[in-house]
């Protein structure tokens, strides 16, 4: 129970995912533990520690490494040249009206991967500290730096006879 607690915390102060906090304080645990009981069993462990970690991301994530990140921001140009230049995806953005503001702003849409997340956050409060972003699981990102597109093959060829 305190685990989860302290796991918790930490992923609201961080952003890391709960999978990742749990390997990293399991395997200070692991690494206490081979430095008192030797490293024999420690290896077991951590070779243990890495399936559950893979398990648990992919029982928590699901498969996809694909993230679609949603910026509303005054600063679109700016936003649009650091995220292209940093992360190396495209970006697409359009004018919007707050809802409840009535406000004009701007809408930056980027399909990024997992690793990616972090340097977005990073990139997004350096460009616009006022800035709102919601970044969202893609099942499946199919084109230029993704998965590629497949191509449908036609065997039915037309006779002109």
């Amino acid at each position: 129970q305190r685990r989860a607690v302290v796991a918790a915390l930490v992923e609201q102060r961080t952003g890391l995912p709960l999978s990742q906090i749990y390997i990293y304080t399991d395997g200070a645990i692991l690494l206490a533990m081979g430095l008192v009981f030797g490293w024999a069993v420690t290896l077991y462990g951590m070779l243990m520690l890495f399936i559950n970690g893979l398990a648990s991301d992919y029982v928590l994530e699901g498969p996809s490494t694909a993230r679609v990140a949603t910026i509303i921001t005054n600063h679109p140009q700016e936003m649009a040249s650091a995220l292209i230049a940093l992360l190396g995806r495209g970006v697409t953005y359009w004018s919007v009206t707050g809802g409840f503001s009535g406000q004009r702003r701007y809408l930056v849409t980027c399909t990024i991967t997992r690793p990616q997340v972090a340097d977005l956050k990073h990139i997004v409060a350096e460009v616009d500290t006022h800035a709102f972003v919601t970044i969202a699981l893609g099942h499946q990102a199919l084109g230029t730096g993704f998965m590629p597109l497949p191509v449908e093959e036609n065997g039915d060829e037309e006779d002109d006879a």
